[in-house]
């Protein structure tokens, strides 16, 4: 995901009134100058605003050189607008640039969200720092994200590296745009399709369909859980309780070549209640075929499986369907499409699965719940059904990944019982979590990065025996991380996708809040 460096566009502002700008002229300029030798040093190249005017002109101090000045920077190709402040400056013409040099940038990309850094020098005797403040502050007041850096860009290290980490970040939104643009037209051909209700009671995992369709075009398909228990039995006879007694005959052979597969290729554990023979693991897999052929029947793309109570009370728990429907590969360690699914039919959940899975070009993408968090360390821990593609490494193949899941017995809770999908992510890797959800009924984006830590078969024992578990570090505290996100779910995706989060959400007209790998918070309002 690297890639070269973008071009950054300085606008720097003056007072208007004569006689102090022929005061403090020189004192601007020195002060641009100190960032401009700052960043063409970090091999950035930089168009000044104020190139080609003479020297009170060069600092845009009325509406007229405000327009000329952002015009000479769209023209030189910028892709990232500074707004320095060297000095105390009049807010509304930093404020005009701004708006400005997006209007010119939307010209070539209407749904584009230009990157603005407002840079205030800081010293006790120029108060370059309150304008940079009151710069902030009018942006925020009309909704233009940005971030606020000050110091001193010629000697405090802080500071330096603080540009640096952005002005890399903007280079992998640059990069990332292209996939974004992508994305945000390929969800006009996605389709949820929703098997039962709202799980738990739960506020949370239910969406506003009429919005998915206005805000992101996505379609919708509602059906009953019903449905799935009917095509799976279609495919198994039983000759008593299904899943609780053997079977007649398995009329569809996806079904038995998958049981098959599962038992030569995975770890089956019979130890416990809910899981004592193949005849549940059959049951299961039954299932995952039945919401597979209805998702293609429906034309569904993602999908949310409610679960419990029904489902997990009567007949078994649906960890292997929601687990292999988002996997790359089939319980066969055959390639396949990713369908993201969120069990307890979590909507927003599974939409941000979506979001990661098509950012990714295809990759896994799983649900998962916070179960702990201690310090910056964060557990994921699920009900049973992270896909097998994070079980392992990332670059491991589908045949290793097999082998290292785990269909063991699910909790006592479960009353129709079955095999959780088991599992531990290696450590050493880098991932991106993320959350779609509403704040006073208005979309954002949560999102951040993990650094995934070693996880040993004894930590099981720490959480729920039969759960898969992630666990890594994020760049944040655990207090700001349970801050930040809006609920109890998540989606992530192997990588750093952070960006491209940034520039979807930005592209969507939705809020986002998301903290990049060194911890600095990138913020669109919604």
């Amino acid at each position: 995901m690297g890639g070269g460096k973008g071009v950054i566009g300085i606008f720097s502002p003056n007072d208007f009134r004569e006689g102090v700008r022929e005061e403090n002229i020189d004192l601007m300029l020195r002060h641009e100058g100190l960032l401009l030798d700052f960043l063409r040093g970090e091999g950035y190249a930089v168009v000044r605003g104020g190139k080609g005017h003479d020297k009170m002109d060069s600092i845009a101090w009325n509406t007229s050189l405000v327009r000329e000045h952002v015009r000479n920077i769209v023209d030189g190709g910028a892709d990232v607008l500074v707004l320095n402040q060297g000095s105390w400056t009049f807010p509304y013409d930093s404020r005009d640039a701004a708006q400005y040099f997006s209007q010119l940038k939307r010209a070539g990309d209407p749904s584009s969200s230009p990157p603005v850094l407002v840079f205030a020098y800081q010293d006790t005797q120029v108060p370059g720092m309150v304008a940079g403040m009151a710069v902030a502050g009018a942006l925020r007041r009309i909704g233009i994200p940005y971030h606020l850096v000050y110091g001193r860009i010629d000697s405090d290290q802080a500071v330096r590296e603080k540009v640096r980490n952005l002005l890399a970040f903007y280079d992998r939104r640059r990069e990332a745009a292209g996939r974004a643009a992508q994305v945000q037209d390929e969800l006009h051909y996605q389709k949820y399709v929703a098997f039962g209700g709202m799980a738990l009671k739960m506020c949370t995992t239910t969406a506003d369909v009429d919005a998915w369709a206005k805000l992101f075009g996505i379609s919708y398909e509602a059906l009953d859980q019903s449905e799935l228990t009917k095509k799976a039995l279609s495919y198994v006879s039983w000759s008593g309780k299904p899943g609780e007694s053997d079977p007649e005959a398995i009329t569809d052979g996806r079904v038995s070549a998958a049981v098959e597969s599962l038992k030569e290729r995975c770890v089956l554990d019979f130890s416990r209640a809910k899981f004592t023979d193949t005849n549940k693991l059959i049951y299961q897999v039954s299932y995952y075929y039945a919401a597979w052929d209805l998702v293609e029947e429906y034309g569904g793309t993602f999908a949310g499986i409610k679960c419990q109570d029904e489902l997990s009370a009567s007949e078994c728990t649906m960890c292997l369907a929601t687990s292999f429907l988002s996997n790359d590969f089939g319980p066969l360690g055959e390639v396949k499409g990713v369908v993201p699914c969120a069990c307890e039919n979590d909507m927003d959940s599974s939409l941000t699965q979506l979001f990661l899975s098509l950012l990714s070009g295809g990759k896994s993408s799983g649900f998962g719940d916070f179960r702990d968090v201690e310090g910056d360390v964060l557990a994921i821990v699920n009900c049973g059904q992270h896909p097998p593609s994070f079980f392992g490494r990332e670059e491991e193949t589908a045949e290793d990944k097999l082998a290292r899941t785990e269909f063991i017995g699910q909790e006592v809770f479960y009353h129709a019982g079955g095999a959780a999908v088991r599992g531990r992510t290696g450590g050493g890797q880098v991932m991106t979590i993320a959350r779609l959800a509403r704040e006073n009924l208005r979309y954002y984006l949560v999102g951040t990065v993990l650094d995934t830590i070693e996880v040993g078969p004894e930590e099981h024992q720490r959480y729920n025996v039969s759960w898969p578990i992630i666990r890594g570090r994020v760049p944040i505290s655990g207090e700001e991380l349970i801050g930040l996100w809006p609920c109890n779910h998540l989606g992530f995706v192997y990588g750093d996708y952070t960006p491209h989060l940034v520039e979807l959400a930005a592209r969507l007209g939705i809020g986002y809040r998301i903290y990049d790998r060194h911890g600095i918070l990138h913020e669109g309002i919604a």
